[in-house]
Formats: C-alpha cells, structure tokens, sequence
C-alpha cells in the first residue's frame, strides 16, 4: 500500500462588503447641490403646484391607498401652493381646506441641507375642533394625540423657475423610493 501525502492548500477566503450607505446618506446623495445661499435666495416668491411625478418623472395623477385589506381610497392629486417671504415667514395657499391651510416661519438648516417650516400653531393627527371635550383628553392621556410643530422637506432641485421637493414613500431603510412634487414659480 502506498502512501499517498495529500497536500491541502489553503486559500483563505476573502470576502469583499460593499460599504453600502444609509437611507439619510442616498437622501443627501439625491438633494439639490446648490448651496445655501442660492436656495434661500431662489425659494422666494410664490411656488405653484404644478403636478407629482415618479422618480423617473411620470406624471402620477391618482393613487390607490390600501386601507385594509377590503377598503381603499382614491386620492386624486393635488398640493396646495407656497408663498415664501424673505422675512422668514411663510404661507400655503388655495387649500381646499382653509383649516389645512398653515403659516410660520421658515429657515434653511445648513447642517442637515432641508428646508423646516415651523407652523404658528399646531397640527394635530386628528380634528381637535371637532372632538368632544372628554375624547380629546382621552387621547391625551392615552398618547394617541400626536402635535406637529413643524414640515421638513427636502429639495431635488430648484431653479428660478422650478422646484422639486422629494415625497418620500414607504421604505425598509434600505432603498430610496420617492416622488416628486413638481411646483412652478409663479
């Protein structure tokens, strides 16, 4: 019987990960390049809702809501208009809604590069007005009353002319998906 010396080479193996980015760096990637300066100079005036758009620049003019599994609804689009004040204030117009319709201030946050309008007074996940005195404090204390002070958005790009502003849709974090909400200066 001969022996027989198996020799066993080993390669080691290597293994190359992408350093992939987060769902915030794809936004950043994505944002408008111009600087500060030039947005918080070109945002003034009043920016009318022109139309939404996928991210590859088809107009969407409906969308299906899945409510439950047995219930939808058939939003048909629509946004209200901007009017941005160089004073730092800000105003949505033609609401559909007067009571959507909101004003404050705004500002540029350089840092985090989006545009944050706080509004003069609250916003609520429900009717507030419209709710009996014992449910709303019901709510409060249940936690299920959620305030909102303020809208971040975020530029795709502006020009004198145009803005773009992402419509960020339902993601697991590792995907950019999005829309645009088109507006024209008027």
């Amino acid at each position: 019987m001969k022996n027989i010396l198996l020799a066993i080479i080993f390669f080691p193996i290597l293994t190359y990960c992408q350093s992939s980015k987060t769902y915030l760096e794809l936004i950043d990637d994505a944002k408008t390049k111009k600087s500060a300066e030039q947005i918080e100079k070109l945002i003034i005036g009043t920016w009318e809702f022109e139309k939404l758009t996928d991210s590859n620049g088809k107009t969407i003019s409906e969308i299906t809501h899945f409510i439950n599994d047995t219930i939808t609804a058939n939003e048909v689009i629509w946004r209200p208009s901007m009017r941005i004040e160089k004073n730092g204030t800000y105003e949505l117009i033609g609401c559909d809604n007067p009571d959507n319709c909101e004003s404050g201030k705004w500002e540029y946050d350089r840092e985090f590069k989006l545009f944050r309008m706080t509004y003069d007074k609250p916003r609520y996940n429900v009717p507030i007005d419209k709710l009996a005195p014992g449910l709303l404090e019901q709510l409060r204390e249940s936690g299920s009353l959620i305030e909102f002070t303020k809208n971040e958005i975020e530029f795709a790009e502006i020009t004198q002319t145009e803005l773009k502003v992402f419509e960020l849709l339902e993601s697991d974090g590792t995907e950019f998906k999005y829309n645009l909400i088109v507006y024209r200066k008027k």
